[in-house]
């Protein structure tokens, strides 16, 4: 098999995301994993997504048969990949040849910091990594919850982010560690990036947390949920998560999803007494 590898930048043509479609579609039915969400398919095509997608076809046949997503979500040269071969067309050194060419890549676009995503019960995709230099660095959870109707604590506010940046820039410092330049970054990709939405919450009209919501088909995904300290204890998260079932509902979807890193004890427990229940996990590497 000849094996041809190319990059092409975002937003991917449709007849590039018809085929990318079908090869994920073959690979979840052997997998049993989400791939769709893993490679953030439903980003591939805006205009907005920052990154590039690497392809591999089959000369031959003129078949699609790899193909590996690198994203910038927020512009600040830190990149997200994951990959996915072909069932039909595995062991066959594509998935090296795409990590070979990703390096590449991001050395060109002078990357600052590279993770990789990949299925918790990909041993093949781990010892690719090792044997690339990349090293375990942390593992998420996806959980998800059905769109129903909540009942809420009347004395949680919640809106849309109109200019309250000082006071969301305060929030996401104290809750995430972030420095205010971070904070700021992360509130423009959220308030300028179509599908997304920034929201916030007040507390006895302080502004006590944040959070947004991404549409992504019949799911509505709750990211960046944080709270200041001070709000912590007072029920603020578990209102904002049954607020955006509530919302979900409204708006016809089926699920509301979420990542959190398995290590976050608390949120979990919050996550779990709020109804959210496992989907996957997602092991993250970093190079060493």
């Amino acid at each position: 098999m000849n094996i041809s590898v190319m990059a092409v930048s975002f937003p991917l043509d449709q007849e590039t995301m018809k085929e990318i479609k079908q090869l994920i579609a073959e690979a979840e039915t052997a997998d049993k994993v989400d791939y769709i969400t893993l490679l953030s398919v439903v980003e591939l095509s805006d205009f907005n997504t920052k990154g590039f997608c690497l392809i591999a076809y089959d000369d031959d046949s003129d078949r699609l048969v790899g193909v590996l997503t690198s994203i910038d979500r927020i512009a600040t040269l830190d990149f997200e990949w994951s990959g996915v071969v072909l069932p039909s067309a595995r062991r066959l050194g594509i998935g090296e040849r795409l990590v070979k060419e990703l390096g590449r890549n991001l050395e060109t676009r002078g990357a600052a910091t590279d993770f990789a995503l990949i299925p918790d019960i990909s041993l093949a995709g781990q010892e690719l990594l090792h044997k690339f230099g990349y090293t375990f660095d942390f593992q998420e959870r996806t959980m998800a919850a059905e769109a129903v109707i909540e009942e809420l604590d009347s004395e949680v506010e919640v809106s849309r982010y109109t200019n309250e940046e000082s006071e969301v820039v305060r929030v996401l410092v104290n809750a995430f560690g972030d420095n205010e330049e971070e904070a700021k970054s992360l509130i423009d990709f959220n308030t300028q990036t179509p599908n997304r939405q920034l929201m916030i919450a007040k507390l006895c009209d302080e502004l006590v947390g944040t959070f947004t919501l991404v549409e992504d088909g019949d799911k509505l995904w709750v990211t960046g949920l944080a709270v200041h300290e001070n709000a912590r204890g007072k029920g603020v998260a578990t209102n904002l998560l049954n607020w955006a079932k509530c919302e979900a509902n409204r708006m016809g979807k089926v699920s509301v999803y979420l990542d959190v890193e398995t290590d976050n004890n608390q949120a979990l427990s919050i996550y779990k007494k709020v109804g959210f229940t496992t989907e996957s996990n997602t092991y993250f590497y970093k190079k060493s």
